[in-house]
Order: C-alpha cells, then sequence, then structure tokens
C-alpha cells in the first residue's frame, strides 16, 4: 500500500511540474504578440439558471374522527285531486255552404218607338245528370220613320221567339236536344223617294214575315282519357217559310273524329247540308264535306294540316272543290309573342233563310249561289303586351269567287227590296284586337277590320265597307251597379244606283254610341237602362232604309 502512495506522489509531482512549465511557456509567447487585433464574436449575454424549488406540501394529519348520526321520520299525506273527465268533441269535416241558385228570370221594359220587350228563361237547379230549359223573348216597335220626302214609312217590326232545350249527362258522353220556332214580321218600308215621288205605300202591301222552326239532336262524347276516340255527332232540322209561302226544308249533319296517338291528334271532321226550296223545285242543293287533319305540338310551337273536299251538288249541276288547311305557330316569348301563318279556303253555302237574315229586305224566294273561297293565306303575330293585355293583329288575302254583294231589286217600281250581284273577288283584310283587364272589374276592348277589294266586274263592293271599328267597355261596381259602353263605327259604303241613275250612291259612315247602366237591388231584382244611338245620327244601313235614331229603353229583371 506504501509503495503504491509513492508511486502516485511522484507521479503527481511529475505532472505538477510539466503543468508549471506549459503555464509558463504560454506567458512568455503572449507577452512577445501583445499588440496582436482582438475580434469579438458577438456581444455578452448574461443569463441567470433557474433556481430549484421545493415541490414539498404541508399536511395534517387528524387523529379524530366524527361519525354524523342523523333521525327522521316520514309522516304519510294521501295527495287527493277533485278531476272530472270531459269528451273531446270529434273533428268533422264541416259541410260547404250551398248558395241559393236562381236558374230563372223574367225580364220586362218599355223603349221608345213604342217598343215593349219581354224574356223569360227556365231552367232546371243542380243536377249532376240531368239539364234543361226553356227560353221566350218577344220585341217590338210600333214607331214610324221618316224618309227623304218627308213621310212616315211603317217601320214596324216584331220579332218572337221560343226554345226548349235539354241535356243528359252520362259518365263518357252527353245527349242534347233542341227544338225552337221564331217569327220575324216587318215592313219594306225603304224606297228612292226621288224616283218614285207619287208613291204612296200601303201597309198590308210591305208587309213581311219570317217563320223559322228547328229541331236538333247532338251526341258528344267526354272521355277522361285522352286515348280514347273522342266524337262529335248531331242532325239537324230547320224549316223556313216566308209570308208568300215560299218554304224551305233543311237538313244539316255534322260530325267530327279525333284520337290522340302518340305525340300527335289526328281527326276528321264530315258534314251533309241538304237545302230543298218549294219556290225553285230544281235546285235543290246537297253538299258533302270531308276533312282529315293532324295536329302536333309542344310548349313552344304548334302545327296543324290537312284539306277540305266538298261536293256540291245544285240541281242536275255537280262541283268538286278542295282547299289546303295548315297552320303554323311558335313562341317566341312564351304566351307573350306568338307570329303564326297559315292557309285555308271553305265553300260558303247561300241557303234561303241564312241570305234572308243576312237582308231582311230580299226578294222573296231569292236564289244565291253558293260562294267558293278557293283561299285565304294569312299570317300575324298575338300574344300579350302583358299579362292583363292580350292583343292579335292579323293580315289575310282571300281569292273569292263567286262572291254576292246587295243592290236593290231593278224589276220592282220602287226599288225597296233587294237581289243580289255576283263577282270574283280578290280580298285583302288587316285586323287588330287589343283587350285590356284593368282589374278584375273594369275592363276594355277594341277590335277593327280593314278591307280592300280588287273587283273583276263591279264598280263597287255594294254596300261592304272598307272600315268597321268597335270599342267596348264594361265597369263592375261591388256587383251593385254594372256599367257598359259600345261603340260602333262602319266606313262609307256604295250603292248601286236605281233607274236611271248613273253615279253610284254613296252611304256615309256611321257611327253608334250606346250606354247601358244595370242597378242590382238585390240577388233577384235589378233594374236597367239602356241608350242606343245616344248622337241621334241618322245613317242607313242598306240603300234607302234609315235606321231608328236614338232610343232609350228601361225595365227590370226578376229572378225565379
Amino acid at each position: 500500500m506504501t509503495k503504491y502512495r509513492d508511486i502516485l506522489r511522484d507521479g503527481g509531482l511529475i505532472i505538477g511540474s510539466g503543468v508549471l512549465f506549459l503555464l509558463f511557456s504560454l506567458s512568455l509567447s503572449a507577452q512577445e504578440g501583445i499588440d496582436r487585433e482582438v475580434v469579438v464574436v458577438r456581444s455578452f449575454e448574461p443569463s441567470v439558471a433557474d433556481a430549484a424549488k421545493i415541490n414539498l406540501l404541508p399536511s395534517l394529519t387528524d387523529t379524530i374522527s366524527v361519525l354524523p348520526d342523523f333521525s327522521y321520520s316520514i309522516v304519510p299525506t294521501p295527495l287527493i285531486y277533485d278531476f272530472e273527465v270531459e269528451p273531446i268533441t270529434p273533428a268533422r269535416m264541416s259541410a260547404e255552404t250551398v248558395s241559393k241558385l236562381y236558374g230563372s228570370h223574367i225580364r220586362l221594359g218599355l223603349g221608345s218607338y213604342i217598343s215593349p220587350f219581354a224574356e223569360l228563361s227556365i231552367n232546371n237547379l243542380r243536377n249532376n245528370k240531368l239539364s234543361g230549359g226553356m227560353f221566350l223573348k218577344h220585341h217590338s216597335s210600333r214607331g214610324r220613320l221618316w224618309l227623304n220626302n218627308d213621310e212616315k214609312a211603317f217601320s214596324q217590326f216584331s220579332d218572337n221567339e221560343m226554345l226548349f232545350y235539354g241535356k243528359r249527362m252520362g259518365r263518357r258522353h252527353v245527349i242534347s236536344a233542341d227544338a225552337g220556332l221564331q217569327s220575324n214580321g216587318f215592313h219594306y218600308y225603304g224606297y228612292d223617294t226621288g224616283a218614285v215621288a207619287d208613291t204612296t205605300l200601303q201597309k198590308d202591301d210591305i208587309d213581311q214575315n219570317y217563320l223559322v222552326a228547328n229541331a236538333g239532336l247532338r251526341f258528344k262524347s267526354i272521355h277522361i282519357d285522352s286515348n280514347n276516340l273522342n266524337y262529335d255527332v248531331s242532325l239537324n232540322y230547320n224549316f223556313f217559310k216566308d209570308r208568300g209561302n215560299v218554304e224551305e226544308h233543311g237538313f244539316v249533319f255534322r260530325s267530327s273524329f279525333d284520337r290522340f296517338i302518340r305525340s300527335q291528334v289526328i281527326g276528321a271532321d264530315i258534314g251533309i247540308d241538304y237545302y230543298d226550296n218549294t219556290f225553285f223545285p230544281d235546285t235543290s242543293n246537297m253538299v258533302l264535306k270531308i276533312s282529315p287533319w293532324f295536329k302536333t305540338a309542344d310548349d313552344e310551337w304548334e302545327v296543324f294540316a290537312g284539306f277540305h273536299a266538298y261536293y256540291d251538288q245544285l240541281g242536275d249541276e255537280s262541283s268538286v272543290y278542295f282547299h289546303p288547311r295548315a297552320s303554323l305557330q311558335f313562341s317566341i316569348i312564351r304566351d307573350y309573342v306568338i307570329p303564326y301563318v297559315g292557309i285555308d279556303g271553305n265553300l260558303n253555302i247561300n241557303n234561303y233563310r241564312r241570305i234572308a237574315y243576312d237582308n231582311l229586305f230580299i226578294v222573296p224566294g231569292l236564289f244565291v249561289r253558293n260562294s267558293n273561297r278557293r283561299m285565304d293565306l294569312h299570317t300575324g303575330l298575338k300574344g300579350n303586351f302583358t299579362r292583363n293585355v292580350p292583343f292579335n293583329f292579323r293580315v289575310s288575302y282571300s281569292v273569292v269567287d263567286d262572291m254576292h254583294f246587295f243592290i236593290n231589286d231593278s224589276t220592282g217600281l220602287i226599288g225597296n227590296q233587294f237581289s243580289v250581284d255576283y263577282d270574283n273577288v280578290e280580298l285583302l283584310k288587316y285586323s287588330a284586337e287589343i283587350g285590356a283587364e284593368v282589374s278584375d272589374r273594369f275592363t276594355l276592348f277594341a277590335r277593327g277590320n280593314y278591307y280592300s277589294y280588287g273587283m273583276k266586274l263591279l264598280e263597287h263592293p255594294w254596300h261592304k265597307p272598307s272600315l268597321d271599328l268597335r270599342f267596348s267597355a264594361r265597369y263592375n261596381l261591388r256587383d251593385k251597379i254594372l256599367l257598359n259602353a259600345d261603340v260602333f263605327y262602319i266606313g262609307k259604303r256604295y250603292a248601286m244606283p236605281f233607274g236611271n241613275d248613273a253615279e253610284p250612291i254613296e252611304l256615309r259612315g256611321l257611327a253608334d254610341i250606346n250606354l247601358g247602366l244595370e242597378y242590382r237591388y238585390n240577388r233577384i231584382l235589378s233594374g236597367f237602362i239602356r241608350l242606343n244611338n245616344i248622337t241621334s245620327t241618322q245613317y242607313y244601313k242598306w240603300n234607302n232604309y234609315p235606321v231608328q235614331g236614338f232610343s232609350l229603353k228601361a225595365g227590370f229583371t226578376y229572378s225565379l
């Protein structure tokens, strides 16, 4: 052990001597280079080391333990409720209030020119299978009109009408029938007072009366499924007779069929007209019409195409007519801007009854040829300016063969009856219609037509105007007061001269302004007043035939 201690002591001395020698050498070296430059790399940053914390917490040990001791008791008390069960009324659908219907009414009144009028309408009330009723009407006038020679003419008239109708509704079809009787009495009071100044018209010599009796039956489908065949078939009989015992029997058959197949509808119209005139036994007229067609459409456009084929048997002569039918319309702006274009044509059947009611003052038993509208080209624009302002502007070009025009009959002595003259005509027509639903209670409507006739033989289209206009307004004040106004304008016309007159007779344009007022006292009683031709303009609808001036009509309506 002592040996090792000596070794460690000697080693320590040697190491200590070496260290002192090294330090002395470094000191000498530093003294030799003391003038050298010293570069400090970074500044001194002092820091304080974290202190060591003592994490010991004091603790308290309690050597005494106390246990809680509770003593309690519960006294039971019953809870009594005074509860009674009240039944709840079950929910039920309340019955819809059914308003009382007044299916019948009577209207009575009196007007100037000693003009009584009466209407009676009777209809059955609510019934989902049967409906029917009757209608009676009378309107007459005892007044007279002044002619150009300051003579009062027998212009009295009497119009009477009676109609019965009924309808039976089934699940898939509807059967309806009607029968009626109509009588129109009047006088040929208009004549050329300049040509026959000394003529005095006797009432019995110028009296005329038209009598019409008709009956009809109709059978129509009401399928809910569009894939079923739809049909509408009707048959009508018309009997017509004038005071001179000229009689006409007419049978009219109409039928139409259509069915929806995929995206289009295919159909056909078939009709037969037969008229037998006892005044001209050799001119019985039968017209057969067949019109197949199809239509297809979507939300933006609609296409229609077909044709009319007519077989016209007049006495021993027969003719065949063919008219193409086509139309196209499409929406540029849906429901607002819809242009359209089309072509059509038809055969106008001019039987005696139709001509008589076009112009009451025709020659008794007048025969008029059928008119063939060979072509009718038309184009236009319809839609809505706004949601409540619809419009329709239309231009058409028609070619019509045997168009008839009324002229004063030259075979009579005084020219107070009318016959017809014919011409082949090219007709250019401009039409415009505009409506406005200002509110639920106020509406306006305007319509105008301008005509340009291209004549082949006649100098003028006799009694045809070049312009006609109509303006209408309706106002409903709380369903209590109803106001309406109508203004009609017909441009100037020309009449064929009678006798030796060489110049056409110009009939000036006419304006007719009418106003109406109805006051509803309650649901069953109302009163009304009507003012016609309030400007009291004296005009001629037909040559030598003036119409009544200002007239007032008043009366009441009572619902039954």
